[in-house]
């Protein structure tokens, strides 16, 4: 955020230049006005010279006149008669013209503004004097006298306007505070990206509202938080405050008393009343000083004891109005007096970039030649304002080898200045536990990971708290909290949930500080660099010392064998994390194609035994044993081993002490013959075996694992049963692809379950009686599976949302009580090629894909509900019901009946026409939409005025406010045969608008929009209508015809519309209709024109304006 102060703002040394006649008012009037300038901290010059000596001014004195910003001329009755104070005049008229900004304040003292205007009495003999004395420099006293003439014109004051001269000076005072603050809104230099910053503090603190605010401005070290506390409060704590107080870079150790006394010292502006203040209770005597004084105050940097704040205000009440500003690295110091966070963030990468640039070359752009690692050192820093100027800085006037050589080495070490302000928050945590947190996080999980998930691995003790210690981290802008929607794949429900992650310079500093624990890896407390970890496991040099050790296998540049022993003095051992990156796709021939090369751990000789009893997380992909060795898992919490050669998990006939096991994930183990012996796990929550395709069966002891929520056994595809015993407190199934026969009752025991997908089950034949309610049961997924039908027991879905039953070809009917399940929202019924009939559907599903339903032949009953209809493919659809009621604003709209080419008349041109005509009336909510309508045939409605007999372009008339104006347009397009299916194409509509001026010269605009990702089917088998209604023009219009607009708008009466797919179909007749709620179609129609057609369709006559035009292309 900043950066070097500009050169404009370096000249402008001086707040204030202060011009006047020093017989006339040195030690009266300018000598007060000058001391109450300096009460207010505006930073005044005032010639010390009693005397003028010689006849031009100082180049000291000139000089001091460029450099300030506010120019206060004291205009006396003898002031004519100083040729020293008519050059001073002329040089500061000189500077106003030459430099914008400039304020002239003129005080006209004892004196008429009209005799300096008119040099009368006192300034008439003066300018006697000066004719006689300078006759031969007479165009020098004509220009003091067009000086005076000037500045007798600019507003001022006048003093016999002001009963006592004190009130003069006040007026005078808050007018140069008062500019000094607008001069400030502009002149930031070169801080970069500090302007919305400053509007949002600004915000927050709401200057003028009589009320006492407290704002903290939270972040980590280097982030600016100084800077943006310190120009807000230059803005403001002149100019609107009776009492101001900055005490700047408290040290975290700093005396609370002495602080206070500081405080309280600049707040009533004198030391000696300080000596009345207690702690706690306050001074009386203060206190009466400052009920009535409003105050703005700031604390820079204050960190250390929660309470600090409160101690320092404690027993004093401010004036209403009253504004402290916190800057600090933890936000429970606000919190703790109910003040409002501010958490300031990095800079875009832009403002990076610029403000890095300014630091290194001295412009905001790279030099030629350095584009590439000027990116590269701004990713790197995240934007912290700190590091971005102490890098630029550095590398300035370096070569690019350097700057190579300088990037390579901040990969492993972090620049001195840098650590050492992040490092303040680190010392500053008195907690050993919270600083084992924070180096957990540096070292081992170095990405993005869920809070409640990490919380569970890092509890030390069974009584400490590691969601204490991540807290106080977030506070203390160690760590980073977002909260973020996790999404499943397709129409699965989602979550939102609490994410951690660390700004790479802290991590940075976190390993630092691990790397100076021991010149030997094997001696410092955690591992995490590849080199340092495969070193101490292939020489067996790890010692008790170390507590986590992270490897990541696609860094890896050879294969690697593991010392047998490996793990035998790591006593302390709590996180082990062998981890690969694509362990974890599901997507078969991707795996393949990710993981050939592979470099590997070996283990030729095997593992002997781990002998940490501190094991919480233990996760080791590609693993290359049959079996774990012994090892403690008392405290084991998560265990994770994808991709491995195990056939059994332990070789160990009794189950072993799993108490704490939360999670466990053995994915795509294909040797695994068995599931462990989960039945001590009574805790367990989480259990991953997708694509363990040698498993057969679900062990008995599974019904008793009553914490379990989530199983997902994925391409299982010989397990076969075993369905019967698993627990009934699930909330998630998924058995995809595996080879189950039958869905029996006892799955519907399970009260909790809110998903169950059994996609793929190519042996599913039949789903048994539903005997229970099931309250919490949202989304059913039996794609592809072997079922001839569905139980009428069904309506016991009471708050069923989705069901997919694509690919169900056996089906035949749906069970009348389909129309029972009141929250059913999505009904995905396509390629159900044996369907013949649907059954009354609910009145609230709103999503029904019916496509490639070859058998259906009608919709009997269509809820008014359904604003998503797929129906492509029907090859025996001939009918579909009228909806009950008009649609509903909604954003989207879409009836597709592709290739339905049985459709009858009355469907085609009444029913569908008519919805398409209904959509294409906005409602009074404005609600952006974009909707479409597919269906066979080969004419344009006729609601749609402006129609063409062929071709894809019409001439269109527009009517007032035609802008603000919704459309529709339509297109028939001809038949298109592709051999690829689903092809996503774009559309493409423009218009050219004609202005109507008297000028002989057409001036055309061209306006075009495009909608992405519009889905055909590989071969549409006829002509097709295409009908969208509710189309807005683009609300960036008027902008991008700036500065034409404003003069345009109101002449543009006509312009041609085109329409065309990208990749599509050919458009063979287009139509183009404006829409508005208030007005029908025909009242719309008969603005500004009047039609020779028919029924006030107009059809397509005139030349298109389309060539020689303005482009202006917008994209959707």
């Amino acid at each position: 955020m900043a950066a070097s102060s500009s050169s404009s703002s370096s000249q402008e040394k001086y707040d204030v230049f202060l011009s006047f006649r020093g017989e006339d008012t040195r030690v009266g009037f300018t000598g007060y006005l000058y001391h109450a300038l300096c009460q207010k901290c505006i930073h005044t010059y005032m010639d010390e010279q009693t005397l003028e000596s010689g006849f031009e001014i100082s180049p000291t004195l000139k000089r001091a006149i460029q450099e300030s910003k506010i120019y206060i001329i004291v205009l006396s009755k003898n002031f004519a008669s100083s040729t020293w104070c008519l050059d001073e005049l002329v040089e500061v008229l000189e500077c106003k013209r030459n430099k914008n900004g400039k304020n002239i304040i003129p005080i006209f003292y004892g004196i008429d503004p009209s005799i300096v205007r008119k040099q009368e009495q006192s300034y008439e003999t003066a300018f006697a004097n000066h004719e006689q004395r300078f006759y031969d420099k007479l165009e020098k006293v004509q220009q003091w006298r067009g000086a005076l003439k000037e500045v007798a014109d600019l507003s001022g004051y006048h003093s016999k306007n002001f009963r006592f001269e004190y009130e003069l000076v006040q007026q005078i005072v808050g007018d140069v505070l008062s500019k000094l603050s607008k001069f400030q809104l502009t002149n930031y230099g070169h801080l970069i990206g500090i302007e919305e910053n400053i509007k949002k503090i600004e915000s927050l603190l709401s200057i003028g509202s009589m009320d006492v605010r407290i704002i903290g401005i939270w972040g980590m070290g280097g982030i600016g938080k100084t800077t943006l506390a310190s120009i807000v409060f230059q803005k403001y704590a002149y100019s609107h405050f009776d009492g101001r107080c900055f005490l700047k870079d408290i040290p975290e150790r700093a005396d609370t008393y002495h602080l206070r006394n500081e405080l309280l010292s600049q707040l009533v502006n004198s030391k000696n009343v300080v000596c009345t203040d207690t702690p706690a209770v306050g001074s009386g005597f203060i206190q009466d000083r400052l009920r009535y004084k409003n105050v703005f105050i700031c604390f820079d940097n204050l960190n250390g004891s929660r309470n600090k704040l409160k101690v320092l205000l404690d027993g004093y009440y401010f004036a209403k109005g009253s504004r402290i500003i916190v800057t600090t690295r933890d936000k429970q110091l606000v919190q703790t007096v109910d003040g409002k966070i501010f958490e300031l963030t990095g800079l875009s990468s832009v403002d990076a970039l610029k403000l890095f640039c300014f630091n290194a070359f001295g412009q905001h752009l790279p030099a030629t030649g350095y584009e590439s690692l000027s990116k590269r050192i701004t990713n790197y820093t995240e934007g912290n304002p700190l590091a971005l100027e102490v890098l630029g800085s550095s590398l300035k006037s370096k070569g690019v080898k350097y700057w190579e050589s300088a990037l390579q080495k901040l990969e492993t070490c972090l620049d001195p200045d840098i650590q050492k302000v992040l490092r303040i928050s680190f010392d500053g945590l008195d907690d050993k536990g919270i600083q084992g947190i924070f180096l957990d996080m540096a070292c081992i999980f170095t990405r993005e990971v869920s809070k409640k998930y990490v919380e569970s691995i890092l509890n030390r003790t069974e009584h400490s708290d590691a969601a204490i210690g991540i807290s106080a981290l977030i506070d203390k802008s160690l760590l980073k909290e977002e909260w973020k929607w996790k999404w499943k794949w397709q129409w699965q429900y989602n979550s939102k949930g609490a994410v951690l992650k660390m700004h790479d310079l802290l991590r940075q500093m976190g390993q630092g500080i691990v790397f100076d624990e021991n010149n030997d890896p094997g001696k410092c407390s955690r591992l995490w660099n590849v080199k340092d970890v495969c070193r101490v496991l292939e020489r067996n040099t790890g010692t008790s010392t170390i507590e986590g050790i992270l490897l990541n296998l696609e860094n890896l540049k050879k294969d690697v064998e593991v010392s047998p022993t490996a793990f035998s003095n790591m006593y302390n051992l709590r996180i082990l994390k062998i981890t690969h990156i694509y362990a974890c796709i599901n997507h078969i021939p991707q795996r393949v194609h990710l993981l050939n090369g592979l470099k590997r751990m070996h283990l030729p000789n095997g593992l002997a035994s781990f002998v940490s009893d501190e094991i919480k997380y233990f996760h080791w992909d590609f693993y290359p044993l049959k079996y774990l060795p012994y090892s403690s898992t008392e405290n084991l919490v998560v265990l994770i081993m994808r991709d491995s050669q195990l056939e059994l998990l332990w070789n160990e006939d009794q189950p072993l002490e799993l108490e704490k096991l939360k999670e466990i994930d053995l994915s795509f183990s294909k040797h695994l013959i068995q599931i462990p012996n989960l039945s001590r796990a009574l805790n367990l929550q989480d259990i991953r075996l997708q694509h363990c395709t040698s498993l057969v069966h679900i062990p008995p002891f599974f019904e008793y694992l009553n914490k379990l929520r989530s199983l997902n056994m994925t391409n299982c595809k010989n397990l076969e049963d075993g369905i019967e015993n698993l627990p009934n407190s699930l909330r998630d199934i998924t058995m995809d692809g595996t080879a189950i026969k039958s869905l029996q009752e006892s799955i519907w025991e399970s009260k909790y379950l809110k998903q169950l997908h059994l996609s793929g089950c190519t042996n599913l034949r039949k789903i048994s009686k539903i005997s229970n309610h099931m309250d919490c049961l949202v989304q059913i997924v039996l794609r592809e599976a072997e079922i001839e039908e569905l139980p009428e027991s069904i309506e016991n879905l009471t708050v069923l949302q989705r069901l997919f039953l694509n690919g169900c070809h056996k089906i035949k009917f749906l069970p009348n009580s389909l129309c029972k399940l009141l929250h059913l929202r999505l009904l995905i019924l396509e390629g159900c090629s044996s369907l013949q009939e649907l059954p009354p559907l609910p009145h609230g599903l709103e999503n029904l894909d019916i496509r490639k339903c070859e058998r259906l032949k009608s919709i009997a009953e269509l809820p008014s509900s359904v604003r998503d209809l797929k129906a492509d493919e029907c090859k025996s659809l001939e009918t579909i019901s009228s909806r009950g009621s008009p649609p509903k604003p909604h954003l989207f709209y879409e009836y597709s009946f592709m290739n339905c080419l049985k459709l009858d008349e009355d469907t085609r041109n009444n029913v569908i026409v008519e919805l398409a005509r209904l959509l294409s009336l906005p409602s009074q909510d404005d609600v952006l939409c974009f909707h479409h309508i597919i269906y066979p045939g080969d004419e344009i409605p006729e609601w749609l005025s402006y129609q063409t007999d062929g071709g894809n372009s019409v001439n269109i008339h527009l009517p007032e406010n035609w802008f603000k104006l919704s459309f529709a347009f339509c297109i028939v397009s001809n038949e298109l045969d592709r051999e690829t299916d689903h092809q996503y194409m774009k559309l493409e509509c423009e218009f050219n608008f004609k202005t109507n001026t008297s000028n002989s010269d057409v001036c055309l605009y061209k306006y075009c929009r495009e909608w992405v990702g519009f889905v055909f089917p590989g071969t549409i088998h006829s002509d097709h209508v295409f009908i969208f209604p509710i189309i807005k023009f683009h609300p960036k219009l008027s902008k991008v015809l700036v500065p034409y607009w404003s003069s345009i708008y109101s002449n543009i009466t006509e312009a041609s519309f085109r329409v065309s797919f990208k990749n599509g179909p050919i458009a063979k007749k287009c139509g183009f209709q404006f829409c508005n709620a208030d007005k029908g179609f025909e009242e719309l129609n008969g603005n500004r024109s009047s039609s020779n057609q028919p029924n006030g369709r107009r059809h397509n006559s005139d030349p298109l304006p389309h060539n020689n035009s303005k482009r202006i292309k917008l994209v959707e």
